[in-house]
């Protein structure tokens, strides 16, 4: 995560400083929210500074502290710990407006319970908006610019096994005036129901 007050720059002509702050933290209590409730042992968060930790402790989750700016080496950090744990871990970005705890569980299913990779692409510019990483596995976090087609490419030129699935709460991120626009229409009075007036 990102600190609140810096996140969502490419909405800076739509929304205020304020009100990016505002959706950043509300965007992540609703990942949390599906991540709580789906059938995941446990929830980390990544980052984010101390807002952010309060409000992981509000909500019952884990808090690492990173403050590194590189999101694959802040995700391999969150992956190591989990994997002390002897479990998989599932990514999810914090901007994921629609997530369900069903649309996690799904992917959980598909990868045998963490024995194989899922990959999940984003609906709109070839990001990823969720991988499983199994436990102790040879892949490795490539987020950042195209990074659906980089897993997908390094998991086959390595021979990792691997499923993609597209459950639809999963397919939106929010990080374009398009995508809000997109998060409007899907559900009526989004940034109010958010407390964004």
């Amino acid at each position: 995560m990102k600190v609140p007050s810096e996140g969502k720059s490419r909405l800076i002509d739509v929304l205020t400083r304020s009100s990016r702050k505002l959706l950043t933290i509300a965007l992540l209590k609703r990942v949390l929210k599906a991540s709580i409730g789906s059938c995941a042992d446990s929830v980390y968060v990544i980052g984010g500074g101390l807002e952010v930790a309060q409000v992981c402790q509000q909500m019952g989750v884990n808090w690492l502290d990173s403050n590194s700016g590189d999101l694959n080496f802040d995700v391999s950090l969150g992956i190591a710990e989990i994997n002390k744990t002897g479990n998989g871990t599932v990514y999810l970005p914090g901007d994921l407006p629609f997530v369900t705890p069903s649309d996690i569980d799904s992917v959980i299913k598909l990868s045998d319970n963490g024995n194989f990779a899922v990959f999940v692409s984003s609906e709109s510019d070839g990001g990823t908006n969720c991988i499983l990483f199994p436990n102790r596995t040879d892949l490795i976090p490539l987020l950042g610019f195209d990074s659906y087609r980089k897993h997908y490419d390094y998991a086959e030129d390595r021979g990792i096994l691997f499923e993609t699935i597209r459950p639809e709460g999963l397919l939106i991120d929010l990080d374009t005036p398009e995508d809000l626009r997109k998060c409007e229409e899907i559900e009526n009075g989004f940034l109010k129901n958010i407390g964004i007036v």
